[in-house]
């Protein structure tokens, strides 16, 4: 019998999963290699139901008077939205935004939030690492987004392998979205994230929302564990809005970045969601 949880987190069993292919599309000369299909075994875990919320990143800041050099982003409306910038840096925690993903936050500022939530909640509280997201993410079969098989902006599969550019602000501007099941493939320029959730069919085997295209989730493993030079360098996975539709696929791995570690690395579309590493616990007391 699977224990009781906060409905904030999501139980993972234990057992083997279909991992990989690994893929990936950018910053290959420092990326290992790549990871044939192959069945893995894996402890039981929790994962966040959904990635870390604005709401619950200013409870942590109020909570902690954490130092954060990120930024707060809000999405902006009108043709200045659509045309200028659609997801800006704004001045203060945009409270009518509660329901985004957290964004611009490095790994130490992701690890720093789960240290306050293992005091808050009792149990140790991490990143999970890229096989465990990647279970979450697909479950057991093998499939290759959350919901299954299908893309998830057919229109959009001309796209390239990497950050999106002019091309597709000037595609968007005539051609509508006609299947949508995860924010990705857009524009910065006229791109933004959307609330948790608001996609129903983003939803994995195990209940996790929105682990594909919504925004880069920083995982505790380095991309290159086998170069010594790369150690600060981690894996982010599940894609993001301003990227392109092939990177929502759950076995795409990627690196923010292989010049800045990842400790001091922000971006707007990088975020975060916390892992529980304990199968079958106690229920905390919240």
């Amino acid at each position: 019998m699977v224990p009781d949880w906060p409905a904030d987190f999501c139980y993972v069993p234990a057992g083997a999963f279909l991992y990989g292919p690994e893929e990936c599309y950018e910053r290959l000369p420092q990326c290992r290699e790549l990871r044939p299909v192959q069945s893995l075994e894996l402890p039981g875990f929790w994962l966040g139901r959904v990635p870390v919320t604005y709401a619950q990143w200013q409870s942590f800041l109020v909570s902690t008077g954490y130092p954060w050099e990120g930024s707060w982003y809000e999405v902006v409306g009108g043709w200045r939205g659509r045309l200028v910038r659609a997801y800006a840096p704004c001045a203060a925690y945009p409270a009518r935004h509660a329901e985004l993903a957290i964004v611009d936050v490095s790994q130490d500022d992701a690890w720093a939030y789960c240290r306050w939530l293992s005091d808050r909640i009792g149990v140790p509280c991490s990143l999970p690492t890229e096989e465990q997201w990647e279970k979450a993410a697909r479950g057991t079969d093998g499939r290759t987004y959350p919901w299954g098989n299908e893309p998830p902006r057919p229109e959009l599969q001309w796209q390239g392998r990497g950050a999106v550019g002019l091309d597709t602000f000037l595609f968007s501007l005539v051609v509508p979205v006609s299947r949508e099941y995860a924010r990705s493939g857009w524009y910065w320029r006229n791109g933004h994230p959307t609330a948790v959730g608001h996609h129903p069919g983003n939803v994995s085997p195990y209940g996790c929302v929105d682990m594909s295209g919504g925004v880069w989730e920083w995982t505790s493993s380095p991309y290159n564990d086998r170069d010594p030079a790369l150690s600060e360098f981690h894996t982010v996975k599940g894609g993001s809005w301003g990227y392109s539709v092939h990177h929502t696929k759950a076995n795409v791995r990627s690196a923010c970045s292989v010049t800045t570690p990842s400790r001091r690395y922000r971006a707007q579309g990088t975020g975060f969601r916390v892992c529980v590493p304990i199968d079958r616990p106690e229920p905390p007391s919240v």
